[in-house]
């Protein structure tokens, strides 16, 4: 039986809660972690008529992208918002888990699908990465560092920009002394050992660190295994908000937002339009509300910002930049981001997943 269980850990492969928000409040919502489940129902916010539409379909885990429980709540009333929404997931028995920012900052998250979306060319830059790397080392015996290696980087560790199966190699000396109650693959127990033994370290991202660590445990051939991890500088590839990348021809404000309007079926408009006449070929974009990266975007290149929740000192502070900002709304920006997280989730987990049809 799939239970909600492993139903959150295939979504935290996709959006891992380490690059969530220190704000934001992902993760489980309601629900029990032992739940059985029989269908999964992603969709953008919880609504009352996500629900209904869930018991239509008979969905017993409510996948968000926006949390139902965002601030801590010092009342439950069960006559309003969300009060009203969490007593009906209890009282019907769903589980409803939430990856907002998670996703958001996700290698292929919200801003990855709206830059394909609108028909932007990559590789895509980010506007504003997230997450944190990590060193990896552990000591292997002459002979294993490179199964040891391919583990590492089948764990997702390695990726140094475009270069995979990135790893340093140290050759050296390991002492142990096995004691009364070890089993050891080199050596005999009460006698020091010494092996030629290789260094093998790498990068990897620290929301991945711990299955690469495991990945290397399970290839390493020793009872004991010698691991080391170290914050390092630097941001995992591709974590973060937003991503720039460039429009098949170059287009004015008004141009690109008519564009953004036939992509996403939803009226876009430009706020601020510094130069009417121009053309941009180079777009930022960001799923959901971004007017707080508008500096990030200006600096990046971008001539214009295509977002949602833009309000008048955004705009004033665009103009300022010289940056065209395009507000395409929040939602919209957002659901075409539903589709690929399903068919990912769909592809991990062995019950249907399907994505709501309440698009508000």
């Amino acid at each position: 039986m799939t239970r909600a269980r492993d139903i959150i850990e295939a979504v935290e492969r996709v959006a891992p809660p380490s690059l969530a928000e220190d704000w934001d409040n992902c993760g489980l919502q309601v629900g029990n972690v032992d739940a059985g489940v029989n269908r999964v129902l992603v969709a953008l916010t919880p609504l009352p008529e996500v629900f209904e539409e869930a018991a239509e379909v008979g969905a017993d885990f409510l996948l968000f992208h926006h949390p139902l429980i965002f601030s801590p709540l010092k009342s439950v009333d069960t006559k309003s918002y969300p009060g009203n929404l969490l007593a009906r997931a209890i009282n019907e028995g769903r589980t409803v888990y939430a990856a907002h920012t998670s996703y958001d900052a996700a290698p292929d998250g919200v801003s990855v699908v709206l830059a394909e979306t609108l028909g932007l060319r990559g590789p895509f830059g980010i506007v504003s990465p997230r997450g944190a790397l990590r060193k990896l080392v552990v000591f292997v015996p002459e002979g294993h560092e490179d199964a040891v290696a391919e583990a590492l980087s089948g764990a997702g560790a390695g990726v140094i920009g475009d270069y995979t199966q990135c790893t340093f190699r140290t050759p050296g000396t390991g002492t142990f002394l096995p004691g009364e109650g070890s089993d050891p693959y080199l050596g005999e127990k009460g006698t020091l050992q010494r092996e030629a033994e290789i260094r093998v370290e790498t990068v990897v991202p620290a929301h991945l660190a711990r299955a690469a660590a495991e990945a290397a445990t399970a290839a390493h051939p020793y009872e004991e295994v010698p691991i080391d991890t170290y914050p390092v500088e630097g941001f995992p590839q591709g974590c973060g908000y937003g991503r720039i990348g460039d429009l098949p021809e170059p287009l004015t404000a008004e141009g690109l937002s008519r564009r953004v309007s036939a992509a996403l079926g939803s009226p876009a408009r430009p706020v601020s339009d510094p130069a009417p006449e121009r053309e941009v070929g180079r777009v930022a974009v960001l799923g959901g509300s971004g007017g707080s990266f508008i500096g990030e975007v200006a600096a990046s290149g971008a001539g214009a910002y295509v977002t949602g929740d833009l309000d008048y000192h955004d705009a004033l502070l665009a103009e300022s930049l010289g940056l065209a900002a395009i507000d395409a709304g929040h939602a919209a920006t957002e659901l075409p981001s539903l589709k690929p997280l399903a068919r990912r989730l769909a592809e991990m987990v062995d019950v249907p997943v399907s994505v709501s049809r309440i698009r508000r």
